[in-house]
Parts: C-alpha cells; sequence; structure tokens
C-alpha cells in the first residue's frame, strides 16, 4: 500500500505519477494541498502554523495534537502510517524553510527503513530516496542535471558496486562521518547501485 504525505516545509509544486491508498497533510500541509489540489484523508498537526480546516463538506479526519510533543507532524504521519501497514512512503513539501526540520524529515527516511517500508522525499526538483538492500537503479530526474549523491544514514554502509556513473566502483564503505559519496553523475539516464548492507540515500 502506498501513502502521500504532505509535510509543511518549503512549498514545492510536484507533478505526483503515483496512485495513493492514503493522502495524510500535516498541519501547513494542508494549505499546500489545497494549492495542489489534493483532497488529503487525514490532517495531523497540533496547527500552530495552521488553522484547524471547519468544512464540514470535505469529510477530513482531523487528528489533532497537543504542540508539546517529541514528534513532528511529520513523524507522527509516518509512525501512523507504519502502523497501519503501509510499505511506500513519499513526502512532499519536506524540504527548505527551516534545516532542522529538513534534517529530522531526512532522519526519518532511516525510520520508514528500519521498519520495513520504503521512503522517499519529492519536490519540483529533488528526490531524496533509500536504497534497499541489493539491486537498486536510480533515473535522472531533471534531464540536464548530471549530478547524484548517496549517504549512509546508518554508522557505515558497504556498496557492492557503482555502475553507469562517472565515478564507478566496487568494494567501498560509507560512513555518516564522511561524504565520500557526494557530487557523482550520470553518464546516462540510470546508474545501477548495489547496497550490501546499511541503510543509504540517493540524492538525485
Amino acid at each position: 500500500m502506498k501513502c502521500l504525505i504532505i509535510s509543511g516545509g518549503e512549498y514545492s509544486p510536484v507533478k505526483l505519477n503515483e496512485k495513493y491508498d492514503l493522502i495524510i497533510a500535516c498541519d501547513k500541509g494542508y494549505l499546500y494541498a489545497k494549492k495542489l489540489r489534493i483532497k488529503p484523508d487525514i490532517i495531523v498537526g497540533d496547527f500552530d502554523s495552521s488553522p484547524i480546516p471547519k468544512s464540514k463538506n470535505e469529510k477530513i479526519n482531523i487528528i489533532k495534537v497537543s504542540s508539546i510533543k517529541d514528534d513532528t507532524d511529520t513523524s507522527l504521519a509516518i509512525k501512523y502510517v507504519l502502523r497501519n501497514g503501509y510499505k511506500s512512503i513519499d513526502i512532499i513539501c519536506a524540504l527548505g524553510n527551516r534545516l532542522d526540520h529538513t534534517l529530522a524529515n531526512i532522519q526519518m527516511l532511516k525510520y520508514i527503513f528500519d521498519n520495513g517500508a520504503s521512503g522517499r522525499i519529492l519536490n519540483k526538483d529533488i528526490e531524496i530516496r533509500t536504497l534497499k538492500i541489493g539491486l537498486n537503479k536510480i533515473q535522472k530526474k531533471i534531464r540536464k542535471h548530471k549530478i547524484f549523491s548517496i549517504f549512509s544514514l546508518s554508522d557505515k554502509s558497504k556498496i557492492k558496486y557503482i555502475k553507469g556513473s562517472e565515478y564507478d566502483t566496487k568494494d567501498i564503505v560509507v560512513k555518516n562521518n564522511f561524504p565520500i559519496g557526494v557530487s557523482n553523475e550520470f553518464l546516462k539516464n540510470e546508474v545501477s547501485i548495489y547496497v550490501d548492507s546499511g541503510v543509504v540515500i540517493a540524492v538525485i
């Protein structure tokens, strides 16, 4: 099952080609959903950055939480969908504006991975996604943009090989305290990355 989460970061219109079984807006993300003409099934948040929707005609389930909490609104949404068995999670409007929330949303990709699901953060220019253990194929997001990077969210990750890039390599260890995987390039439209272990994200 697939879920779309609309976070409350910087507004970034994204062309979505997926069909989602559930759509959740997080606080200000509800205002973004209206801009994108997307109707969420659920709105979750403490509503510190947007008013609580009052329209009774929209039939949206509202989950209001206290502003005194350990989780961000986005992480609450992620935990909700994981508890309900969703295995594929796309998150939009999750970057920019506040660096702390951007970093928190990227950290949640590891939480998603650790709980047996796959996650992506999407905006109009960038895709950040976790790579599964085994073979992964990534594609250029923008025709003229050749750059991609990989980072380890775990202490270390083992990469069996990277093929189809400007800097192909094999049997490397990527650690979370040194960005050895930054700024590689696509030679064509697709690169193959084989992950032996660890939690790896690709920034495309």
